[in-house]
């Protein structure tokens, strides 16, 4: 089995050059470059497609089904990650055109390189090698393609679709895995984070209205200084600290790799809640990992600066432990407001249900990390952000559901919905064969 680093860039750079921007209106997103996406995968692996089952889900979701033949040993094995990418910015910000996929220091440039385009790329790679190998799964495999997943979902939203369609079927996941986490290097220690539950999400609304009016004659507080006021509670009144028993094993497993303080505190969290705690104040990762966040945002009030605005709004962006809960955060929003401003969902999903890191999945994933980087620390973590996983966690009776990829992290990589998105070339071969010995292991014969 050949692994080729000029295939593999080529085939990332096939898909990044095509710009599948999402977008919250759907009227507004480019359809016709999501079926262009769709040819290219139908070019780059033939052999896929000559293998597996594709069908499209809504507007342009993908589900593939390899059927294995016989009697499956173990329940399905599932693959996902998202078409869509976030809008470039500013091209004047880029060193390199934003869809171009140039190569220069060693990576490739774009957007979507590292989110999440990568990671079809090698699950796409993965099994043409498998295929070509003739390597037969011991049970089905499937793989999943939203199309609106940077965008939380939104109106239509694709994985949610796809995992209906799934349990309409009656399919029962023994494993799935998503983007993020993978292979880092911490104070001289490779480490693999593996993400087993994330954070929920929720936009609010905070809303005021009167007459309005001219700007001569105002009210004791204008709308707008009453959703400011809203906005003032909110951040002065952040939700209390708690640790989550995801967190506290992320803690314990980290707990090595710190220096001082942290390094005693991280060892035992449950002893040291107060100095975590007061930590949070200063530590931004500390203090999304350690409560619901509640970030303000948006504001919105009059359009000219001598006109009362006769409504104004602002709005946040909350990040929910597990554990808490939309209605439970909406009731205490509620409780901080001033007298005049209501309160309103506009979307959000509670958080995903922790998945175990005792199970067989987790332990196949430990295991090939480990053959393939010996002496490398495992660290169970709880992702800050979101991802699509979350809609799939009711279709997996084993609590198998993980945010995990084999990339290794490198200082040349720029972040994702950045400005100068990149991935380093050389990685993507060790993607690759992460995929192959993991899809080897679990769906042997």
């Amino acid at each position: 089995m050949e692994y080729s680093r000029e295939l593999f860039v080529r085939h990332l750079q096939d898909m990044v050059r095509i710009p599948t921007v999402s977008h919250p209106d759907p009227e507004q997103m480019d359809w016709p470059k999501f079926e262009e996406l769709h040819r290219c995968l139908e070019k780059n692996w033939p052999l896929v497609h000559r293998t597996f089952t594709r069908e499209t889900i809504g507007r342009a979701g993908l589900l593939y089904h390899w059927k294995c033949a016989g009697t499956p040993v173990r329940e399905p094995l599932m693959l996902i990650a998202h078409q869509d990418v976030v809008p470039p910015g500013d091209p004047a910000l880029w060193h390199h055109p934003p869809f171009a996929a140039d190569i220069d220091d060693g990576c490739i440039w774009g957007r979507g390189t590292t989110d999440s385009k990568c990671n079809i790329q090698a699950y796409m790679d993965a099994l043409e090698l498998l295929i070509a190998d003739g390597f037969t799964p011991s049970c089905d495999i499937y793989l999943g393609f939203g199309y609106n997943e940077e965008i939380m979902g939104g109106q239509y939203a694709a994985a949610p679709m796809i995992a209906a369609e799934l349990e309409r079927r009656g399919v029962k996941l023994g494993l799935l895995l998503d983007e993020c986490g993978g292979i880092e290097e911490k104070e001289g220690h490779k480490t693999a984070v593996i993400y087993t539950c994330e954070k929920g999400y929720a936009d609010f609304e905070f809303r005021a209205e009167d007459e309005g009016g001219h700007s001569s004659l105002p009210p004791r507080h204008s709308t707008l200084g009453l959703v400011s006021l809203a906005a003032w509670q909110i951040e002065s009144n952040p939700m209390p600290i708690r640790l989550t028993a995801p967190v506290i094993k992320q803690m314990k497993a980290s707990a090595p790799l710190m220096k001082d303080d942290t390094r005693v505190w991280y060892a035992d969290p449950e002893k040291y809640a107060a100095q975590l705690a007061a930590q949070c104040e200063t530590d931004r990762q500390l203090n999304g990992m350690m409560r619901t966040t509640t970030a303000v945002t948006m504001a919105q009030g009059s359009p000219q600066a001598n006109i009362l605005p006769p409504v104004s709004t602002v709005v946040t962006n909350s990040r929910l432990l597990p554990g808490d809960t939309l209605e439970g955060l909406q009731k205490y929003l509620e409780g901080l407001m001033p007298k005049g401003v209501t309160v309103r969902l506009i979307k959000g999903s509670d958080p995903a249900p922790v998945s175990s890191d005792e199970t067989e999945g987790y332990r196949m994933i430990r295991e090939t990390v480990e053959e393939m980087y010996p002496g490398i620390v495992m660290i169970p973590s709880m992702l800050l952000g979101g991802t699509d996983s979350r809609y799939y966690c009711g279709l997996s009776p084993t609590h198998s559901v993980y945010r995990f990829t084999g990339l290794r992290y490198d200082p040349r990589w720029g972040g994702a919905h950045k400005a100068d998105e990149r991935i380093a070339c050389d990685i993507l071969a060790d993607n690759v064969k992460f995929y192959v010995q993991l899809i080897q292991r679990y769906a042997a014969k």
